[in-house]
């Protein structure tokens, strides 16, 4: 379910660099906009590329 909340609305816009990129996320909860993100990149021809959050969502169950 998490994964279709993210589907359609991520795209890639100008050029991609060929060598590796550095994905930059504020804050990650399932990690599935890291992961859609970074196969439309290399779908578009970028190199390997590293995923990086600054913080990780909290828990919201209690």
């Amino acid at each position: 379910m998490q994964a279709r909340n993210v589907q359609g609305t991520l795209g890639i816009n100008g050029n991609v660099p060929t060598g590796p990129v550095l994905l930059v996320d504020d804050i990650v909860d399932s990690r599935w906009t890291l992961t859609i993100a970074g196969f439309l990149l290399q779908e578009k021809g970028s190199g390997i590329v590293y995923p990086f959050t600054l913080a990780r969502a909290q828990d919201r169950k209690g």
